[in-house]
């Protein structure tokens, strides 16, 4: 069988504009055709505060080693960015996604956020007063986009990724990297 290898890190978040500490929860997504070996899919990265540069250091580790018969549905990272404000409340402050590079070798990936935006001016209020923000409820709108042409949302910082894609026995199923 195929086998692709993901080492590497979520280096860093950069520009979110909250002053409070971030942190990351993210899902490595793959279609039926793919089969985790070793790794975690799922994680979350330490909380940092933003520093002169308006970014958060997490340099969390990434190993993830999958096996497949096909390429279809190839990997992709979903983000979820969150805030922890000094009474210890947490909520949504970006959301990202990226698919995974398909050709191996080192790749540093800015993966851009978003967020919906405050449709009402109460909700501006709500958000500045009190904090939070409005939420995903599906999932599936961050990762196919489905649906998200529909929503109102605003721009957010970046994600800044470094990893290593190591591809083996891929030739033996006719996938060819020049």
């Amino acid at each position: 069988m195929a086998e692709l290898h993901i080492l590497g890190h979520l280096n860093c978040a950069q520009h979110f504009t909250e002053g409070y500490s971030l942190y990351c929860r993210y899902t490595v997504q793959a279609g039926p055709n793919w089969t985790l070996l070793s790794g975690c899919t799922e994680g979350q990265t330490s909380t940092g505060k933003p520093n002169t540069d308006n970014s958060v250091i997490w340099a969390h580790p990434l190993d993830i080693h999958f096996v497949t018969r096909g390429i279809q549905g190839w990997p992709k990272l979903v983000f979820h960015v969150n805030c922890l404000d000094s009474l210890e409340r947490s909520w949504v402050v970006g959301y990202g996604c990226t698919s995974l590079p398909t050709v191996p070798g080192y790749h540093t990936i800015r993966v851009p956020c978003w967020l919906p935006a405050a449709t009402s001016i109460s909700d501006s209020l709500r958000q500045y007063f009190l904090g939070g923000s409005h939420q995903i409820t599906q999932n599936d709108i961050i990762s196919l986009g489905n649906d998200r042409f529909k929503l109102s949302t605003q721009s957010k910082g970046f994600i800044e990724i470094n990893i290593c894609i190591i591809l083996r026995n891929f030739t033996q199923f006719g996938v060819e990297y020049k």
